[in-house]
């Protein structure tokens, strides 16, 4: 009896190891390919540069995180400018990249500390701006392909 059941469980895993790799219904056209060679590639343009600009206003000095697809964090004395290039390819072109400058409080005129204003511009155009005085959220944005 055993070995009934056990022949019969051999001849069965056959069957639906075989099934598994029956024919697909187009003639034998896809024989060979894989699922993902079938699909189209998303194909999302050529890389795109664009030059990007963080400004922080002010007076005294501050420690200033930025991103322009790279983060950093540099103490500089106010007011402070830096010019990035930012290349786009992919899925960047569509999902975007953050870019972003953060600077820390400074002391102000009257003896208390306030976050500096700031801005960014991408390829000459003010994308986001911050007066400054009591936010500490800095200036952000997502760069995105045209």
């Amino acid at each position: 009896m055993r070995r009934t059941i056990t022949g019969a469980a051999l001849i069965m895993a056959g069957i639906l190891l075989t099934g598994c790799g029956g024919d697909s219904g187009d003639g034998g056209k896809s024989e060979g390919k894989s699922a993902s060679a079938a699909k189209p590639k998303k194909k999302w343009g050529p890389p795109e540069t664009h030059k990007v600009t963080f400004e922080v206003k002010g007076t005294g000095s501050s420690q200033i995180g930025w991103a322009a697809g790279d983060n950093h964090f540099e103490t500089a004395d106010l007011p402070w400018k830096k010019t990035a290039q930012v290349t786009l390819q992919g899925a960047e072109l569509k999902a975007g990249v953050q870019i972003y400058v953060t600077p820390q409080s400074v002391k102000g005129a009257d003896g208390t500390f306030v976050f500096p204003s700031c801005a960014i511009e991408v390829d000459g155009k003010q994308v986001d701006e911050n007066p400054g005085g009591e936010s500490s959220q800095g200036c952000k944005y997502t760069l995105r392909g045209s």
